[in-house]
């Protein structure tokens, strides 16, 4: 390593410390909004109380017990999964920048990584406890080892690339995918003991993770058709498809891997990688790592077309951390252009995040509309820690962002679910209110529940079939929240 590069690698540092600063200071106005997330925290909450290994489920489960060691060393379901997050997000910078200087230049490697860093999808992610951050540390771990094993023929290098993407494996299901992509590259690069030495590494996590949920269910692959149940029978992604539907499918990734890294930065990675595509194909050229990239692109737009992949930004990550690497070759030495240039491009990425009409995409995650905020005040301020609280499906924001701020127990929860071919738990709700001897209702004004429990026109508040009295607490043209 040259001496500019070792100054370059302390600015790295600099920036992923200066990172997790802005993020800590920013973290006071980002609200948990996110069904997923809320859910992953309840699910944490959950195996925490007894630690276990999980052997079936629909989630990969790294991201339960990295999440349940957070709460146990901090117990706040709001901050402690979210500072997780953003260190984990801000420590992939390291291993991002090694590899990008390794495989391009160190110049373009510094730019690549702020462009990373600032990103406005995965900035918005790391606010949030979902599995992307740790997936996508762990993943440019594995980049990096296998980028550093093949170029020196290291074998540990090509074992620890594989541990990293096993263990990738167990926060998400397309490490799966990457993981075989990588064990063809090693393959081409480096011939068949290096790419088994990789490979038995990988498949560490697949291999005991199909046999667990054979020896529980009876099919090795249940938590993968899990995900495809939930989403094409529960959701109902496939019912009433049209032609807009169907283009929407087709475009959605691409605009939105275009909005991660931002339009000029998009035609600068294409035009290098199509540039290289015009010399003859080397295995040590830069276009050898697009085919991940093209690959995982390929894979998201068919699953997407299918109805099995819903179309959410917060899965563009990993498009995001194979692609920004090409940067560097359009910044070889940082000229006053090249810089003012990189300034520019950074400038218009994050800018535009704030016009672009597609939610998801905002650099700070927040509810499109306080009143749940509101909601949620007037629910923290009317629950005891015995309460019961009955919550109507009023948007996968709302919903889960007010059970979340309840503080409550989510054995102490009902949620209405927003699935379109989820049945209503009339029965049970009605138990729960008449046992409960104090809780908070919230019904939307119009839907199955609020038939079944609807106060009279007199105000006099008394909820049908759970037969008790209620205290009106906040109403407005949609919903109506109650304690009895």
């Amino acid at each position: 390593m040259t001496e500019t590069q070792q100054g370059i690698s302390k600015k790295v540092y600099f920036l992923a410390l200066g990172l997790v600063l802005v993020k800590l200071l920013l973290l006071p106005f980002a609200q948990t909004m996110d069904a997923d997330a809320v859910s992953r925290i309840y699910l944490a909450l959950d195996w925490l109380k007894e630690p276990h290994w999980i052997a079936t489920s629909v989630w990969a489960p790294f991201h339960f017990y990295l999440n349940g060691m957070v709460l146990a060393i901090w117990n706040d379901p709001i901050l402690a999964p979210k500072v997780a997050n953003i260190l984990l997000a801000s420590a992939t910078l390291l291993p991002f920048y090694t590899f990008t200087r390794r495989e391009f230049n160190a110049p373009g490697a510094w730019i690549a990584t702020i462009f990373l860093a600032i990103c406005p999808i995965l900035f918005r992610n790391s606010f949030l406890a979902l599995s992307g951050p740790p997936f996508l540390f762990f993943l440019v771990l594995a980049m990096n080892q296998l980028s550093r094993g093949i170029r020196n023929n290291n074998s540990m290098a090509l074992v620890l690339a594989g541990l990293a993407i096993t263990v990738a494996a167990g926060f998400r299901y397309e490490a799966w995918l990457i993981m075989a992509l990588f064990g063809g590259l090693t393959l081409l690069r480096s011939g068949w003991k290096q790419a088994f030495l990789f490979s038995a590494a990988a498949l560490f996590f697949p291999v005991v993770w199909m046999v667990s949920n054979w020896l529980e269910t009876g099919n090795a692959l249940h938590s993968i058709q899990g995900n495809y149940h939930w989403t094409l029978e529960m959701m109902s992604n496939n019912d009433n498809v049209d032609l807009e539907s169907y283009l929407r499918r087709i475009w959605y990734f691409p605009f939105s891997w275009m909005i991660a890294v931002g339009a000029p930065v998009a035609f600068v990675i294409l035009r290098a990688i199509f540039q290289d595509y015009k010399r003859p194909f080397r295995l040590h050229s830069t276009a050898f790592w697009s085919i991940p990239f093209w690959a995982l692109l390929a894979f998201m737009l068919y699953n997407s077309f299918q109805g099995t992949l819903l179309l959410q930004h917060r899965f563009t990550g990993t498009l995001v951390v194979f692609s920004l690497p090409f940067v560097a070759a359009f910044f070889p030495e940082l000229t006053r252009r090249k810089v003012g240039l990189a300034i520019g491009f950074g400038v218009l990425t994050v800018g535009l995040s704030f016009v672009y009409n597609t939610k998801g995409v905002k650099p700070v995650p927040r509810l499109k509309h306080q009143s749940g905020a509101t909601m949620a005040q007037v629910v923290q301020n009317n629950v005891e820690p015995e309460s019961t609280l009955i919550l109507d499906f009023i948007g996968w924001e709302n919903t889960y962002f007010i059970a979340l701020q309840s503080g409550l127990q989510r054995e102490q929860i009902v949620i209405v679910g927003g699935a379109k071919n989820e049945v209503l738990p009339i029965e049970g709700i009605n138990q729960k209110m008449r046992e409960a001897s104090d809780g908070v209702v919230l019904l939307k004004k119009g839907s199955p529940l609020y038939e079944k429990l609807s106060v009279n026109e007199g105000r006099e508040l008394l909820i049908k079939g759970a037969e008790v009295a209620g205290e009106l607490l906040y109403e407005d043209d949609s919903v109506v929240l109650l304690r009895w």
